[in-house]
Order: C-alpha cells, then sequence, then structure tokens
C-alpha cells in the first residue's frame, strides 16, 4: 500500500515538473496537422474502390446524430470539397498519403521527446532510424486508430445496415453493440501501449499491450471525456462565446485531454519501473536504470 502512495505521488509530482501538459499541446498540435489529411486518406479509399458517394454520404449521416453540427458542417464541406476536385479521389489519396504521413510522424517525434523527458533520456536514435521507425510506426496506428473509430462510431442503425449488407443477420448486431464499446476501450489501451514502447529512446524489458499506465491512461481519457462532453453539453455555452468556431475549440481541448492522458500513463509506468528497481536493491538516482536504445 505504502509503495502505490508512493508510485502515485511521485507520479503527479513528475507530471507537474517534466511539464506534461505543454508537451500535450505540442502533440495536439500536430494531431491536428493530421487529422484532417487522415479523414481525406479514408474517405479517398472509398472513391478508388468505387464506394464514393455511397459509402461517404452513410458516414456522415450516421455521424449528423453523434456529432455537433459545429464540427460536421465545415468538415463535410472541406472533405467533399476535396474529393470532388479535378484529379477525384486518386490525386486526393496520394496527397492525403504524403501529409497524413508527415503529420503522424510528427506527432510521433513530438511523443518521442516528451517520453524522453519521461524516461529521463537524451535521445540518440539517428534521424534516418528515427524517420523509418515513425512511417513503420504510423501505419500501424493508423490501423489500430480506425479500428478503434469503427467500434465508437458505427452502431445503431447504421450497423445493422452495414452487417447486413455483407450477409450477417440481427444476432450479429446484437453481438457487435455488446461487443464494440469494450473492445473500443482496449484497442485504445493497445494504442497507448504500442506509443510508450516503441517512441522513446529507451530499451524496454518487454512488450506488453496491457500496462498499468495504458490502463490508467484510458479510464482517465475516458473519465476526462465523459466530463468535458457533459460540461459542454450542459454548462458551456461554447456556441454563444465561439460562432462559427465552436466546434474547433472542442476539438482542440478533447485531442489536448487526450494527449494528457497518454503522457499521465508513461510518468505510470515509469514510476512504477523506479519502484521495481527499488525493490530489486538498485540505490536511488535520478535516472532509471534502463540502457538506451542503439543508434
Amino acid at each position: 500500500m505504502r509503495g502505490a502512495f508512493a508510485v502515485t505521488k511521485r507520479t503527479l509530482v513528475s507530471f507537474y515538473d517534466d511539464q506534461m501538459t505543454h508537451h500535450a499541446a505540442a502533440l495536439t498540435y500536430y494531431a491536428l496537422m493530421s487529422l484532417f489529411p487522415a479523414l481525406l486518406l479514408a474517405f479517398s479509399l472509398l472513391g478508388v474502390v468505387g464506394e464514393y458517394p455511397r459509402t461517404y454520404d452513410a458516414i456522415i449521416g450516421y455521424l449528423r446524430e453523434v456529432a455537433p453540427a459545429s464540427v460536421l458542417k465545415p468538415l463535410d464541406a472541406s472533405l467533399r470539397g476535396a474529393l470532388q476536385s479535378k484529379g477525384t479521389a486518386t490525386t486526393a489519396l496520394a496527397i492525403s498519403t504524403v501529409v497524413a504521413l508527415y503529420g503522424t510522424t510528427g506527432v510521433l517525434e513530438a511523443a518521442r521527446r516528451a517520453l524522453n523527458v519521461v524516461f529521463e533520456v537524451p535521445g540518440g536514435r539517428s534521424f534516418l532510424r528515427r524517420k523509418a521507425i515513425d512511417v513503420a510506426s504510423t501505419l500501424v496506428l493508423m490501423v489500430l486508430i480506425l479500428v478503434s473509430l469503427v467500434m465508437v462510431f458505427v452502431g445503431g442503425a447504421f450497423a445493422e445496415d452495414l452487417l447486413s449488407f455483407v450477409g450477417l443477420g440481427p444476432s450479429a448486431a446484437r453481438a457487435w453493440s455488446i461487443a464494440r464499446w469494450p473492445g473500443a476501450v482496449l484497442v485504445a489501451m493497445l494504442v497507448f501501449a504500442f506509443i510508450y514502447y516503441v517512441t522513446p529512446d529507451v530499451k524496454q524489458r518487454s512488450f506488453r499491450w496491457v500496462t498499468p499506465g495504458a490502463i490508467v491512461g484510458v479510464l482517465f481519457w475516458l473519465a476526462a471525456s465523459l466530463g468535458f462532453s457533459a460540461y459542454i453539453s450542459n454548462y458551456a455555452n461554447v456556441g454563444a462565446i465561439y460562432g462559427t468556431f465552436a466546434g474547433a475549440i472542442v476539438l482542440v481541448a478533447w485531442l489536448w485531454l487526450t494527449n494528457v492522458a497518454l503522457l499521465f500513463g508513461a510518468e505510470l509506468n515509469a514510476e512504477i519501473e523506479r519502484q521495481k528497481e527499488l525493490s530489486e536493491g538498485v540505490p536511488p538516482r535520478e535516472t532509471l536504470n534502463r540502457p538506451e536504445r542503439p543508434t
């Protein structure tokens, strides 16, 4: 019990001392840079395989039921304009792939800088090695995040129609409605654990897809998201204050909370690692007794 209290206290102190809220702001910037190209990439794929605009309209129609109009309306207009312009889906696919990769690798580079602060390592991997890891990690994360988003947003009548389209009946829709939320949480934990393992320039003991930091980080993210959503819905008159910018303000705030949760989980993992070292008889020190990754 004393060990858990010590870990919690050191996590909170380290989170403040390491200025993780500032690092979360940097991550939010790069996430915003990659968000629109990533959406354009996903919808451009529909155009390449011949499913635009039918599938696109179905997705947007469902999102109108769950997303604020102030967020969805300008996003829909921008995506339609890009997809319907001359050159159509193939050009949009090529451009959005490059820009999405650039933006997402920027997210991972910002995450690396933050996690190097968490694990107290200077960072020694070469530029080419870092970029190769970032590109490979980006592809993995895109798949995981897409799966998570499908689990979160594909539900109700839209899920029933989609499952019927592929030949699955009402029982599959009921099973999906039960499994999609726990599945989304598990995939989110996997995303957190993957970032914790791949990005910092410190050699980890081994990869574990469920870590205490990932569990606490995802739970903190869910609680913060629900609390923020309730505050926006019931107390904060964001639309009256920010007008047409309300959707963007809400999105930025939510992304920042997401990154705060991610970095808090990383701090918790680092302090648990420190506690393990103390229990193994390693003398107390400012830095963790973990080797850096090869350059």
